[in-house]
């Protein structure tokens, strides 16, 4: 083969694989992780370690409720009490998880409330305080306008 039609494939290959060098790189090495370094045991209990920079903290001193969230909580009567106890003894839903958010991982967590409801919050921690997304009852469909 001629070296002239040669050097455009080679070129290219090459090409290929520093570009994949370069994904699977920032893959790895993104502002907060999803280490095994964080445990959660069967009870859905937080275990010690850190998933990054930002942790997901289930005791925070400070929450931020969206819009959406308060509007979605005011429709199925939960309060910001039943939604912190949630966040404390609840049992994180993986599959429903996203921790490769760009924006920062979000983490599903169920449980049941007070008055029997069974419920999936979706948290996103954050430097300052813990974001309240949005609040799902699992069993009853609410007419919300949110």
């Amino acid at each position: 083969m001629n070296m002239k039609k040669l050097l455009p494939v080679v070129f290219f290959i090459v090409l290929a694989i520093i570009a994949l060098a370069i994904k699977r790189c920032n893959n790895n090495s993104g502002l907060v992780t999803s280490s095994p370094s964080r445990t959660e045991n069967t009870t859905g209990k937080a275990g010690s370690g850190n998933t990054g920079k930002i942790k997901f903290d289930r005791n925070p001193a400070k929450f931020y409720f969206t819009k959406h969230a308060r509007c979605r909580m005011k429709c199925r009567q939960i309060t910001q009490k039943e939604v912190k106890d949630i966040l404390a003894n609840g049992t994180i839903n993986y599959n429903k998880s996203d921790l490769n958010d760009l924006q920062g991982p979000t983490y599903a967590v169920e449980g049941v409330t007070k008055d029997r409801q069974h419920v999936r919050i979706i948290f996103a921690p954050k430097q300052q305080h813990m974001s309240v997304v949005t609040v799902i009852d699992l069993e009853v469909e609410h007419q919300c306008d949110c």
